[in-house]
């Protein structure tokens, strides 16, 4: 498959958007502490059959923690999603999130943006990655309810396909709030939702993160996951950061009409549309740039089909946004 070329952060500014007044500058060499995570569990081990493991751009489900921040770095961003908290926003799944965050802080735009950490990912998820390419898919911060004992975020599979959730606060110091995964297939845990049953405890696996800029690795629209309440009152702030893969010709798997429920309109259109067009300028310009010369009519014809399905496709999910309902499994409790 052809490896894409990044997508560059716009230049403009979308309207309700400031940067923030004051804030760090983001470091690599101070701020990235990059440890490789000791175990990786693969879709196989989740139940996925082959067929459909072969959709994907890797065999990863879903890795052990792992360390992202120094110290340093760590208390950076915990400075910045402070400053950033007062523009949370609710849906039905999370009742305080930032999104689009990369727009007003610099430090999350760059840090999400990393060479370092997009080449180290690549590593780990064992095929090349490029930061995701809609801006708002780019360090979604999630912040603990208001309600002691209401879920974070509730089961669910994300609507990018990679993504690492990493704590900004230190998970060692609340009562609850575990990011958790279903040891299971999204399909089985559909079976489970709409019989009404739920989940066995067993099933259900909780990652002991050792501190804060500490991560997980997951293609999160393949592992079904979530964030656990509080059992006492407590600041718990997560960060989830996207990824798509370099290789172009997997099928899109973003999900906008899911977006223009949580995002501003103006804003996910715009982001969505730019996505799909670099997706096809991408596909594009490989061909243009590797002429074969060979009548080889059927890979050509299935380019071209493949290009006509991106777009009509799109076309199809804008047409029609605003007529969906938000898609979760619930608390499964």
């Amino acid at each position: 498959m052809p490896i894409a070329n990044a997508l560059t952060f716009p230049a403009l500014m979308p309207a309700g958007y400031d940067h923030l007044p004051s804030e760090p500058q983001f470091d690599a060499a101070r701020h990235l502490a990059l440890e490789r995570p000791e175990s990786r569990i693969g879709l196989a081990d989740l139940g996925y059959e082959e067929a459909e493991i072969a959709t994907c751009p890797s065999d990863l489900a879903i890795t052990s923690p792992f360390r992202v921040l120094s110290d340093e770095g760590a208390a950076c961003l915990l400075e910045v999603a402070r400053q950033l908290a007062p523009f949370a926003t609710s849906v039905q799944r999370i009742e305080r999130m930032v999104r689009g965050g990369t727009y007003r802080s610099r430090f999350l735009r760059d840090l999400c943006q990393s060479p370092d950490v997009n080449a180290f990912l690549s590593k780990v998820f064992g095929a090349p990655l490029l930061p995701h390419t809609i801006p708002h898919q780019l360090g979604h911060l999630n912040f603990n309810p208001t309600q002691v004992g209401r879920n974070v975020d509730k089961w669910h599979t994300d609507t990018l396909r990679i993504d690492y959730v990493m704590f900004v606060t230190d998970p060692r110091a609340v009562q609850g709030g575990e990011f958790q995964y279903f040891n299971g297939t999204k399909h089985e845990m559909k079976a489970l939702a709409e019989a009404g049953k739920p989940i066995p405890a067993g099933r259900i696996v909780s990652p002991a993160l050792p501190g804060p800029g500490y991560a997980v690795l997951q293609q999160g629209n393949m592992v079904v996951h979530r964030a656990k309440g509080l059992r006492e009152a407590a600041e718990r702030i997560t960060m989830v950061n996207g990824y798509v893969p370099a290789e172009i010709g997997f099928p899109d798997f973003t999900r906008y009409d899911q977006l223009y429920l949580a995002d501003p309109h103006h804003v996910v259109t715009e982001e969505y549309a730019r996505h799909v067009a670099w997706m096809g300028r991408e596909m594009l310009t490989h061909r243009i740039d590797n002429p074969a010369f060979a009548d080889d009519r059927g890979s050509e014809a299935a380019r071209f089909e493949q290009l006509a399905a991106l777009f009509s496709g799109a076309a199809e999910q804008i047409r029609n946004a605003g007529t969906a309902t938000e898609e979760h499994f619930g608390d499964g409790e």
